[in-house]
Order: C-alpha cells, then sequence, then structure tokens
C-alpha cells in the first residue's frame, strides 16, 4: 500500500499564509516517522491524511483511492481523555485477531469498568489497542509514548509491530522511533531552514529511523553550509582578480591613449597603432572577459545550492563554578504504606543521574526527599525542580518571574530560549507582553513546551547546585530535545533527570539509579537503563 499526497495546499482560516503548498509525498507499507519542530504541520498533516481536516485543494490517496470509511485511517491523539468509541465491542469480539491486541497490552475487563480513573499510561493502551482491533490500513499515532514509563512504552513497541499497514507516527523519542520505523520524514519550515526559503512546510526523507535521520539532516546541513562558503568565498576572490585585471586594462588604455601627445609625434603614435594591431593592448580585457563569465558560473552554483541555517545552540550560564556538593545518607522514607529505601549518595557538579523505573516506584518520593534535605540546610536557592506537570499557581509565578527582570536579565533568558528551540516570532510576543504581569495573553502564548523552555532558561541564570528535572522532554519538539540535550551536557552543576528517553539519558547523564518496586517496598539501587 502507498499513501500519495500530490499537490497539496492547506492553510487555517485565521493565517495569512499557506501551511502546506504544492505539497507532495509518498509514504510506504511498514512504519514511518514524521519529526520536526513545533508548529512544521506534524499534526495537521495526520489529521489531514486521516480525512480530519480537508485540503484546500490536491489529493490524498491510498492506493489511488480517496479514504471514504473513517475506520481505513486511525488517528491516536496525544490526549486519551475519550473512551474509544470502538473499545467495547472490540474487547468482547468473537474473533481472536481482534481481541488479542487487549492481551498484548495487558487489557482487563476490570480496567474498562474504571476507564476515567485510569493513568494515562493505562488509557494509551487502550487507546491503541482499540485502534489495532479495527484492523485499519493507515494507523496514524500522535506522540504515543508522552507521560508513559519505559515498561509501558515496551508493551505498546511490541504491539504495534504487530501491525500489517502503514502506519505513521509522530515522536521525539528516538529510542522508540528507532525500534519500528524504516522510513523518516523531516518536516520544517523552509523560511527558518534555507537562507531564502519560502514561509511554508518542506521536507527531507531519509530510508532509516529518526536517530540515523537526524544525523544524517545534520551533516547535509553542514555540507551545504560549507559548500555555499566555499563557493562563495571563490566568487569572491575571482572578483578581487577581476578588479586588478580592470585596473591594469585602465592603466593600458591610459597609456596608449594619444590625447596627451603632440601633434608632431608621429612615431610615437605609430608605435601606439602597431600595438593596438597586434593585440597587445586587448591582453588584459580579455582575461577580464573570460573571468567575468567563471563568475557568473561560480555564482549560479553557489545560488543553486540550499545554504542551511545555523543556530546557536547551548546555555550561557554565569557563575559556573558555584555549584556545592551534596550528600544524601542512607535512609527510609515513607508515603502511606510504601516504604522506599535509598542508598547513600553525593552529588558533585558532576554527578549526573538518570532516575528511572516503573510509575509508581517513588522517584518523585526519592525527588521531594532530596529538595527537603536542601530546604532544611537553608539552601533551598541552589535548588532548581522542573517537575512534569505545572499547575496554573506555578505557571503564574514562572511568568510573573520573567516579567520582574530587568531589561538585560530578560534578553539573556530570551537568547537562552532561542537557542532552545524557540521561534522568533514566540521570543517576540513574550518580550511584547514584558510591562504585564501573566495576563491572560501570556498564558495563551505559552504552549506546555515553551513553558519548560521559560522555566530551563530562567533556571540557568541562577548559581544553581543541583538541577532536577521530570520528564523535560514531554511537550518539546525534536529540535528542542536536541537543543536541550546540548545546552546540559556541558552545564557544570549536578543533575538528577527522569526520563524514560533512553537516547536523552544517555547524552547528558552519566549514572543510573533504578527505583525497583516490590509490592509494599521498594528501594533505588545503581543499575543500567
Amino acid at each position: 500500500m502507498t499513501i500519495q499526497i500530490n499537490k497539496l495546499h492547506f492553510s487555517y482560516p485565521q493565517s495569512h499564509s499557506n501551511l502546506f503548498e504544492d505539497f507532495s509525498l509518498s509514504v510506504y507499507d511498514g512504519w514511518t516517522c514524521f519529526a520536526g519542530s513545533n508548529g512544521c504541520g506534524k499534526t495537521t498533516l495526520l489529521k489531514l491524511i486521516a480525512g480530519m481536516l480537508i485540503p484546500d485543494s490536491g489529493s490524498i490517496l491510498v492506493d489511488g483511492e480517496k479514504i471514504t470509511d473513517a475506520g481505513e485511517a486511525i488517528y491516536c491523539a496525544q490526549e486519551t481523555s475519550e473512551i474509544p468509541e470502538n473499545l467495547y465491542s472490540a474487547f468482547w469480539s468473537p474473533d481472536n485477531e481482534v481481541r488479542r491486541f487487549f492481551s498484548m497490552l495487558h487489557i482487563s475487563e476490570e480496567m474498562l469498568e474504571r476507564y476515567d480513573s485510569l493513568s494515562g499510561g493505562e488509557k494509551k493502551r487502550i487507546q491503541i489497542a482499540s485502534a489495532l482491533a479495527d484492523q485499519p490500513r493507515v494507523l496514524l499515532l500522535d506522540e504515543p509514548t508522552n507521560h508513559l514509563d519505559a515498561e509501558t512504552v515496551q508493551m505498546i513497541t511490541q504491539a504495534l509491530k504487530a501491525y500489517r499497514g502503514i502506519g505513521i507516527m509522530v515522536s521525539h523519542d528516538r529510542s522508540f522511533a528507532d525500534s519500528l520505523c524504516t522510513h523518516t520524514v523531516y518536516l520544517y519550515n523552509e523560511s527558518y531552514a534555507f537562507a531564502g526559503g519560502r514561509d511554508c512546510i518542506a521536507y527531507g526523507t531519509y530510508s532509516c529511523g529518526l536517530s540515523k535521520a537526524l544525523e544524517l539532516r545534520q551533516s547535509g546541513a553542514e555540507q551545504s553550509r560549507d559548500e555555499w562558503n566555499r563557493l562563495d568565498s571563490k566568487a569572491a576572490s575571482e572578483k578581487q582578480r577581476s578588479a586588478k585585471l580592470e585596473a591594469e586594462n585602465q592603466k593600458s588604455r591610459a597609456r596608449l591613449s594619444k590625447k596627451t601627445l603632440d601633434s608632431h609625434d608621429h612615431d610615437t603614435k605609430l608605435k601606439m597603432d602597431v600595438a593596438r594591431i597586434s593585440g597587445k593592448d586587448r591582453t588584459t580585457g580579455d582575461a577580464k572577459a573570460r573571468l567575468e563569465t567563471q563568475i557568473q558560473k561560480t555564482e549560479a552554483a553557489r545560488d543553486g545550492i540550499k545554504k542551511a541555517l545555523k543556530r546557536k545552540d547551548g546555555f550561557s550560564v554565569e557563575k559556573t563554578d558555584f555549584s556545592k556538593p551534596i550528600c544524601i545518607e542512607e535512609d527510609t522514607l515513607s508515603a502511606g504504606s510504601y516504604s522506599l529505601k535509598i542508598p547513600h549518595i553525593e552529588l558533585g557538579h558532576e554527578t549526573k543521574i538518570a532516575l528511572t523505573g516503573q510509575n509508581g516506584s517513588g522517584k518523585t518520593m526519592f525527588i521531594r526527599h532530596t529538595i527537603s534535605l536542601l530546604e532544611k540546610a537553608g539552601r533551598l536557592n541552589e535548588v532548581m525542580y522542573l517537575p512534569q506537570e505545572v499547575d496554573e499557581e506555578k505557571r503564574m509565578a514562572i511568568l510573573n518571574e520573567f516579567h520582574s527582570l530587568d531589561q538585560d536579565e530578560k534578553g539573556d533568558v530570551l537568547s537562552t530560549m532561542f537557542r532552545l528551540g524557540s521561534e522568533p516570532e514566540r521570543i517576540t510576543e513574550l518580550r511584547s507582553t514584558s510591562g504585564k504581569n501573566g495576563n491572560d495573553s501570556d498564558q495563551n502564548l505559552l504552549s506546555p513546551g515553551e513553558l519548560r523552555k521559560l522555566m530551563i532558561s530562567l533556571a540557568v541564570q541562577k548559581p544553581l547546585s543541583l538541577l532536577i528535572l521530570d520528564e523535560p522532554t514531554n511537550h518539546m519538539d525534536i529540535t528542542s530535545v536536541l537543543a536541550l540535550e546540548e545546552a546540559l551536557s556541558s552545564l557544570n552543576c549536578a543533575m538528577i533527570v527522569v526520563s524514560h528517553d533512553k537516547a536523552f539519558l544517555g547524552k547528558i547523564t552519566n549514572t543510573n539509579l533504578n527505583a525497583i518496586r516490590h509490592g509494599d517496598h521498594g528501594e533505588i539501587v545503581e543499575g543500567s537503563m
């Protein structure tokens, strides 16, 4: 099977430009990953394929036909609050092929009876099992692993491997995408990616998983910049040579001019005429003409290359030598009937801990204990905790903190946000509200991903001994994840990072602590990711 998108045009009613313009793409059997920055149309393209949005013009066909049956293309949104329409009929189906996905994802009858009280991971398993049970020709998943622990991700991965059809996922989780996808489509706004690019979405395709595709995209961008710069330098050198030849030509013409000669100096005039006839005075002129032709060819070759734009990344942080050591003594923590044994841990500025384990194993308990120790020691100002979810009160406090900064401090924060992948218009909008105090326009402007970047940007302006990040890549696009990776890997303070993204942890951490639960008892031990 093949999805063929032909000359697609699409724009939202409130937009002044096309999101997709003369966009054509083919997607084949198996799993393909759609990746790219926020706002590059990944979710929109999924909804267009699913028939949830209608293109302004162009066509989307599966094996040459339009999708008319809603069950032929199923879209699984990030959110799981709604119960799948086919859940109960599929779960009780007499067809073993339909029911097997519920068994693979460990879904019980009891879970169906209390859907509203299920965890996000449990609801996601039900959502995906219900979609697979319909055996659609096209299955579309939007960030399926957000908020899920490693065990749930593994269950979902195995179930999706059993799917036969055209599968497309939007994901920033490289380990998950690599385990399923044999093709990657990287979407981007051409005006942000290339000098002189159009203000609409373009793409690059790669016959590999997400991690390799990102490497190929990076190397391709570097090669395009190097080649463009080489040809630009060559054209500049040729122009300098042309200017020198022009100067020589001017001198030659001046030497052969008869205007300044005595009208009776017949011998000199005769020598000038002989020089002109013999062509000696045309040498530099001919060389310059040939060089002008070469300059045109060099500039045409340069202008035929899409010069990839490069943005700064990483943190620009002062006082990186501030970090002070932190000691956590061996202890047993309690919360209700659950107890968690923790070992002796020393946190120095080079200690970067990946804290892993199933949901409910005590990771958050350990984090709260660590923060309380610093609070008791009067060192709470040395720690920054970025929680998985931010409530409204905390959101307002973050915005108020930003607005209370002076202009230079705001500039530093916004510069860091840019380096973390925020686009200029987002930063400009945030700057334009700087005279206000966390009002409605601020809240509507900041997506969860942008809010996380603002929190991190505020945090690294302070002298820190410990930075705690709980699922920091949730709500972030792959561009921001890569920028955050680069930045955190060079940050000179202790870190504790909770994440299911193995690729992300592998880049920024050097120690693993694993929370393991055995009924009402648990322990944190050193281990591997």
